[in-house]
């Protein structure tokens, strides 16, 4: 996925944006970063074999909550799917990336 360039005028409305919701402090800046650390190390867990919620967070030492709310979204968007059961809770797994497609010129 790659990512686009912003226009200055876009930057401008973020950044008026991020001021009327109070701007960005510490604990939004540690909350933000905590949650992009969970993802990755469940990404990281999922490439090495499926696994269900209750496991991932046992071996990530996450709460199971914050673990399903991961999956739940990572489902959403289709990085995520599930791969049958294992002890009565569903085993999730990435799924494949999609080939690029061709740029058509």
């Amino acid at each position: 996925m790659a990512k686009k360039a912003i226009t200055p005028e876009q930057k401008k409305a973020l950044a008026d944006f991020r001021t009327r919701m109070g701007g960005t402090d510490e604990t939004k800046l540690k909350r933000h970063k905590d949650f992009l650390t969970a993802r990755k190390a469940i990404r990281k867990s999922l490439q090495n074999q499926p696994d269900t919620v209750p496991s991932l967070a046992q071996s990530l030492k996450l709460p199971a909550s914050d673990v399903l709310r991961h999956i739940a979204g990572m489902r959403k968007y289709g990085e995520v799917r599930e791969l049958g059961e294992a002890d009565g809770y569903i085993r999730y797994g990435l799924t494949e990336p999609e080939p690029a497609s061709p740029k058509k010129a």
